[in-house]
């Protein structure tokens, strides 16, 4: 089976060995180790050159030749024709097409910079969320998936899928719809205050950003993607109890992940922190094609054979490999043990795909990945 196959099987019936090798977050593992990667410029992503883009995704496959590809929109038609790139001394500058305006891009430093979950709230009452979201006036407009694919946003995802879509597993990412209420419009503390003080105002926010999020995943699987990983932060035991997740997490990923089903694409749920005791209502309720927990970290423990029982093939399961203590730190043999460890765990169910927990840190070459990749191939 080539790529592709194996990722489908592992999503589905299962399989008895050759289990995909995949790591979540390729965006940030490119960001930390781009001349490793390609020797494309590093501001290829802020150009409208999508043969570049491409360039990129190409070298990345040499180097890791991985079992999916990472998918990502791009600027529009219209906004690529009018811009251009241009570098001068140590500097690099967007530009319009007559060279009126001129913007100095900054390289983003490795290792990211810091999200702004401790923002002042943007919403406090309902006329805020019509100025921010989804109204003909707000300054957030929420998409329409026949306008995404008509702006051309999704004509790099066109090719992605046009190069390897035959034979590789494609997948977008998209965030749920707390996650994205949180850290772009309540930020942390309002949140956790409008749960309790004024939930109809969280539920129409999180309302317009279902339907945000459907029109894109309905777009990506016009463009040829194969699934999307469904990324949830901020919505764990650590952040918010039992009967908050049930009330307003659970039933907008559950139409979310409805909705990619109905397109029939595969979905995967990432969901971060401790999951422990609403385990059973993701598998139950949300019923994704896939499941991805973090390693073990933060005073949690995730024991990935307990999940692999709890689950009892209903789903798949993804690895958790720990990009810390194993991938970055530890020596080839504890690379291969632990490895050699979550296959044994995967074969017992057959739904499985070896993962990572968490991004690849910028201390880890891409030689070790690789090896990484290489070893989960030997061991099957």
């Amino acid at each position: 089976m080539d790529s592709k196959q194996r990722m489908l099987a592992a999503l589905t019936g299962g399989l008895d060995a050759d289990f995909p090798v995949v790591m979540p977050y390729v965006g940030i593992f490119l960001r930390d180790h781009w001349e490793e990667v390609t020797s494309q410029p590093w501001w290829t992503f802020r150009s409208p050159d999508l043969h570049a883009w491409l360039n990129v995704e190409d070298d990345l496959q040499t180097k890791l030749d991985m079992d999916w590809v990472d998918c990502q929109t791009c600027p529009s038609t219209s906004w690529r024709t009018g811009h251009r790139v241009e570098a001068s001394g140590d500097s690099v500058f967007l530009m319009d097409s007559v060279g009126r305006v001129r913007e100095e891009l900054q390289r983003q430093p490795v290792g990211g910079t810091n999200i702004l979950i401790g923002r002042a709230s943007l919403i406090q009452s309902m006329e805020d969320v019509d100025r921010w979201i989804g109204s003909e006036d707000g300054q957030w407009a929420v998409h329409d998936a026949r306008s995404l694919v008509r702006s051309g946003k999704l004509d790099y995802v066109k090719m992605v899928a046009e190069k390897y879509g035959s034979r590789r597993f494609l997948h977008a990412m998209v965030g749920t719809p707390y996650s994205r209420a949180l850290v772009d419009f309540f930020g942390f503390e309002g949140m956790m205050v409008n749960l309790l003080k004024r939930p109809r105002l969280v539920e129409e926010v999180l309302r317009r950003l279902l339907d945000d999020a459907k029109e894109q995943v309905r777009a990506y699987a016009n463009a040829g993607v194969h699934g999307v990983f469904v990324e949830e932060c901020l919505s764990s035991a650590d952040e918010i109890p039992l009967d908050k997740f049930s009330e307003f997490v659970l039933p907008y990923n559950r139409e979310l992940v409805s909705e990619v089903r109905r397109l029939g694409m595969k979905s995967v749920y990432y969901p971060c922190g401790d999951m422990a005791d609403r385990l059973e209502q993701v598998i139950v309720e949300i019923r994704p094609d896939g499941l991805s927990l973090e390693e073990s970290k933060k005073g949690f423990k995730v024991d990935i054979a307990k999940l692999d029982d709890t689950v009892a093939g209903r789903l798949c399961i993804f690895g958790n490999l720990d990009s810390i203590r194993v991938l970055q730190d530890g020596t080839r043999d504890e690379l291969r043990k632990e490895i050699q460890r979550q296959l044994d765990i995967g074969r017992k169910h057959r739904k499985f795909v070896m993962s990572l927990g968490s991004p690849v840190t910028p201390k880890t070459s891409v030689s070790r990945v690789r090896e990484y990749i290489d070893l989960v191939r030997e061991l099957e």
